[in-house]
Order: structure tokens, then sequence, then C-alpha cells
């Protein structure tokens, strides 16, 4: 009968194949902080930079038909400077043989219309915007950077690669444009 008895003995007094006391507790350390376990909250997106961003996908989306728009805008704060928006545009399809053909004079006029046509209403629309935004500091701007996919380059050489629209909101009736080719 001692037999039977001696193993309960050694367990009870070893540990044997469960946790002990200081083994438990660091498991369960480990366990909760994973299981538990969360970053910092995520600060929400201000509700201008959400205004800029719709203001900006609306007016490129417009003058492009057929779904111009290769990436929609996107924005984010930066501290000390203001708002920056991106955002990725082809101004007209690329050719290929299933495409109806168009002349590359065809191709240069409507890029060019709808270039001028973006940029005439995001310099307006920029105008407009600026002046109300209430998370932009006075001495802060609004940049929006256009990226425009040059999907003709034979027939459009001279089309800018990028555009960077900026405005200051103490001067919100100035916006000033950069060209990148």
């Amino acid at each position: 009968m001692a037999q039977l008895f001696s193993y309960w003995h050694s367990v009870r007094y070893h540990g044997g194949n469960c946790l002990g006391g200081p083994k438990l507790l660091v498991f369960v350390l480990l366990v909760s902080g994973i299981l538990y376990g969360q970053g910092q909250p995520v600060e929400k997106i201000s509700p201008d930079v959400r205004t800029i961003q719709k203001a900006v996908n609306d007016v490129v989306g417009t003058p492009i038909p057929g779904g111009g728009v290769l990436q929609v805008a996107k924005g984010a704060y930066l501290d000390g400077y203001g708002i920056v928006v991106s955002l990725e545009v082809a101004f007209d399809p690329p050719v290929n043989p299933f495409s109806p053909q168009k002349t590359p004079e065809e191709i240069r006029t409507t890029a060019a219309q709808r270039l001028k046509d973006v940029q005439e209403k995001l310099t307006n629309d920029l105008k407009q915007k600026v002046a109300q935004l209430e998370s932009v500091g006075p001495a802060e701007s609004v940049s929006v950077v256009l990226n425009i996919l040059n999907t003709n380059p034979a027939y459009l050489p001279d089309m800018p690669s990028q555009i960077i629209f900026s405005v200051k909101k103490q001067d919100s009736a100035r916006v000033s444009l950069r060209q990148y080719k």
C-alpha cells in the first residue's frame, strides 16, 4: 500500500507535471499581456482633413470620366505645417489595340483640357475651403500633391508628373502651383 501513495506524495511536494506557484504566476502574466495588450488609442482623423479629402476627390473625379482616379485622396495633419493630401490620376487611358483609335492631337487636347479643368477647380475649391478650416492655424498651410500618371508619353511628352497646390491659411486667396516633370 505504501507504494500506491508514494507517487502522490512526490507529485504533491515536488511539482511533478503541473505548474507551481511562481511558474503559474509568470505564465498568467505573459498570457494576459498578450491577450489584453493594446496599443495607444489612435487619434481620429481631423474632420478638416476629411473635408479637404472629399473636396479634392469631388474636384478630381468630376472632369475625368471613366475612372481616371488611380488613388483617391489621402490626407494627414502634420503638426507645425498643416494638412497634406496626396492622390494619383491619369488624364487619359493608355492607347491599346482594343480601344477606339484617337489621334495624337485628340489625346493631347483632351489631356490638356482635363489638366486645366482640374487646376482651375482645385485652386478655386482650396481658396474657399482653407479659410473655413478650424484645425489649421493661421500660419499653417494646406497642400495637395497631385501625382499624374502619363499613360501616353509619346503623345504627351510635356505632361507634368506631379503638381503641388499649396495655400497658407492667412493668405487663402493665393494658391501656389509647382509642376514637376
